[in-house]
Order: structure tokens, then C-alpha cells, then sequence
């Protein structure tokens, strides 16, 4: 039988196998059956490296937030089914957060190489339906994945960090939030090793297998001398929900390195992919205008539907005449602005004009309000998790 977690007793195995059978009852319950061709679990535990919290010999949780994909041959499942079930999942299953998401089997054909395919395909596991479920996935090897997937990583990274910063300053510290400040921290490194992997066409499916490629690469690139050691932190974190592998086991402290990582991995990933030297993210809406995220025709095509659909809708449109980017793409370009113009702790130099610079964008002011911040970070989170 296929372990589910990296380390762990066979109790602790049988605990696990005992959570998906409960979310796989609760999901058809909710959902049915019909139109459904598979359950996937995807994730840490779907590619047998799974993390659990507690002390050893204890009834120890997932400590990795729980994936699941449903496949089937529905256009879609009805939204507030699917929030309804990522609402009542966690509770039921003991967990903190359950990614549940729904994909049609036909729009697997002719899909462009991503690395959440490549995962999909490799570092999955159907634990309800149609074993053959995922034959259809399109077959990548990692070579054929493009290096702009390393800033589609950057992209959901930097949101995961916003989120924990959005909670953080909204709730204070809690055990929540020390858990979302340490994944944060340790999502950032992983997707600089990653990126180095992108870069060099070695990406794994496997976080085991990663890390000996890393160590293998990292004195090719030059992301700090210490980089490698805080690899190897992040990735066991990621592996064993050890905190003491952690620099700090304080939630902003972390926060505050997380984010000067981003800022720093960010801008050599962007600066290798776009060819533009990046010294002011207020210059990087530009930079993306050119050097988008999917070819230029598919943009242009996106572009004026966008504009046929805002011309009715004035601040719609304005918004869309300031910066012609929609979507993905937009949000990456406002990211950076928001991100790094965080609180910072008092005696702190905080970037005000990145924050001048994505209220232009989106309000068509440069004079910031005091909730200006907290919204446009709330807008990039969405309902997006760290």
C-alpha cells in the first residue's frame, strides 16, 4: 500500500487513509455521484510526502492543508456547493484548510505544460472513481515546462504571504497564524529551488528528489550564500511540520524575512524571463505589458474582449486604460506594488510609493487612504490560502 506521509507510524498511515474515506462520503453526499469521474487527492499526501502535527505517539492531524480535485464530466459544479464544502471539509476533518477544486475531464486535452499538470499526472492519486481518471492528463516531462511557470509560483506565493499579513494585521497573533507565517516563509524558498530546477529543465514532482537536486545546482546560481541552508530548512519543514527548523518562531519576524525573500528571488526570476532590469517595481507594470505571462496574441484577444465588456462600466474601463492588463496578469503586475509595501516594524523604511503607485492603478489616485492598503491586498488575496 502507498504511504500517504513522509514520516510517520502505521497508525498514524490508517488515521489518514480514515480522513479521506470521511471527506470522500461528506464530498458525494454534498455533490453526488453523477457527472463525477474521480476524487483526487493531490498535494503533499498525494505524493506520499505528507506532514503531521502533534508529538509522535499522539492522534496526530495533517499538518499540509488537504487537496482535493474532482474530475468529471459536468461544465461545472455550482459555486456555492463548492464553498459550502470548503467551508464545512476542515471541521469535519480535523484540518485547518481544504483546497477542493472541480475541472471538467475534456479540458485536459491539448493543455499547454504546467507544473500543476505535470504534477496532476505524476504526484496524484484517485481515491475515489475511475482508476483511470488521469490517463487523460496530457503526458510532460519536466523539460518541456516553461521557466514563466516560476513566476506563476511567485505569483501564488506572494498571495499566500499577503494573506497571512492581511490575517496578521487583522487578528493578531494565534496558532493559525504561526502555522500560515511558517508556511509562508517556507513556500518562498521552495519556489526559488524550484525556479532554479525551471531554469535548468529538473523540475521533480517530489519534494525528496528536489532537494538533492538543489544541492546539486545551487552553486550554479547566486541567490545569497545562504541560500542552501534555508532550502534544506524549508523543504524538511515542508516534509516533517518540524518548528525548529524554523529561523524564528516569531509570526511577524517570519513575515517580514518571507517578504524580503520574495522581493529578492522575485526580481531574479522576473529579471531572467523578461530580459529588463528591475531596480523600481513601480517600472514592472511596463515590464509585464511586454513581456506577459501567454503569448501576445491570446492577450490581445483577452484584452479587447475585456474592453468591449468594461466599455459600459466607467471606472471599469478607466481601470482597464491605466493598466491593459486583465486577470493573471494584472495581478501579477499589482503584487509586487502591494506586497512590499507592507507594514514594516517601527523604525522600519516603508515603501509608501509602491503603494502611490497601485492606487494610481486601480483608483486613479497617488494620494493614499488609510484602508488603501487592506483593500487592494484583500482584493489580491481573494479567497486564496498560504
Amino acid at each position: 500500500m502507498e504511504r500517504l506521509i513522509y514520516q510517520g507510524s502505521a497508525d498514524d498511515e490508517e488515521r489518514i487513509r480514515a480522513i479521506l474515506e470521511r471527506a470522500t462520503r461528506e464530498i458525494l453526499n454534498k455533490l453526488g455521484a453523477g457527472g463525477l469521474e474521480a476524487i483526487v487527492l493531490t498535494g503533499g499526501f498525494g505524493r506520499g510526502e505528507g506532514a503531521l502535527r502533534g508529538e509522535a505517539g499522539t492522534s496526530r492531524l495533517p499538518f499540509n492543508d488537504l487537496d482535493f480535485l474532482l474530475i468529471g464530466t459536468r461544465s461545472h459544479v455550482a459555486y456555492g456547493l463548492m464553498r459550502g464544502l470548503k467551508n464545512s471539509l476542515p471541521g469535519l476533518l480535523g484540518v485547518d484548510f481544504v483546497d477542493l477544486g472541480y475541472i471538467r475531464s475534456s479540458q485536459f486535452r491539448g493543455a499547454p505544460p504546467t507544473i500543476f499538470l505535470y504534477d496532476l499526472k505524476n504526484g496524484s492519486r484517485v481515491i475515489w472513481g475511475s482508476a483511470g481518471a488521469l490517463e487523460n492528463v496530457p503526458v510532460f516531462q519536466s523539460s518541456d515546462l516553461p521557466f514563466s511557470e516560476a513566476t506563476r509560483l511567485f505569483l501564488n506565493r506572494g498571495i499566500g504571504l499577503l494573506y497571512t499579513l492581511v490575517a496578521l494585521d487583522r487578528d493578531g497573533i494565534g496558532p493559525v497564524i504561526k502555522k500560515n507565517a511558517a508556511t509562508a516563509w517556507s513556500k518562498i524558498i521552495l519556489a526559488a529551488g524550484d525556479a532554479m530546477l525551471l531554469r535548468k529543465r529538473l523540475y521533480h514532482w517530489s519534494y525528496v528528489e528536489r532537494i538533492k537536486r538543489v544541492e546539486e545546482i545551487a552553486p550554479l546560481f547566486d541567490l545569497g550564500p545562504d541560500f542552501l541552508g534555508k532550502y534544506r530548512s524549508a523543504a524538511m519543514f515542508k516534509l516533517t511540520a518540524d518548528f525548529d527548523l524554523l529561523p524564528s518562531s516569531d509570526p511577524a519576524r517570519l513575515c517580514l524575512e518571507a517578504e524580503s525573500l520574495h522581493e529578492r528571488y522575485f526580481r531574479w526570476v522576473e529579471e531572467r524571463r523578461t530580459f529588463a532590469e528591475i531596480k523600481d517595481w513601480r517600472t514592472y507594470p511596463l515590464v509585464l505589458l511586454r513581456a506577459g505571462l501567454r503569448p501576445l496574441r491570446s492577450r490581445l484577444k483577452d484584452s479587447f474582449a475585456v474592453f468591449r465588456e468594461a466599455a459600459t462600466h466607467l471606472d471599469t474601463m478607466t481601470r482597464f486604460l491605466r493598466l491593459p492588463l486583465w486577470g493573471e496578469e494584472r495581478r501579477l503586475a499589482l503584487l509586487p506594488l502591494v506586497l512590499y509595501s507592507a507594514k514594516k516594524p517601527e523604525g522600519m523604511a516603508q515603501e509608501n510609493r509602491y503603494l502611490e503607485a497601485a492606487c494610481m492603478l486601480e483608483y486613479g489616485r497617488n494620494r493614499i487612504r488609510s484602508q488603501d492598503w487592506m483593500r487592494l491586498a484583500s482584493a489580491l488575496v481573494g479567497e486564496s490560502h498560504p
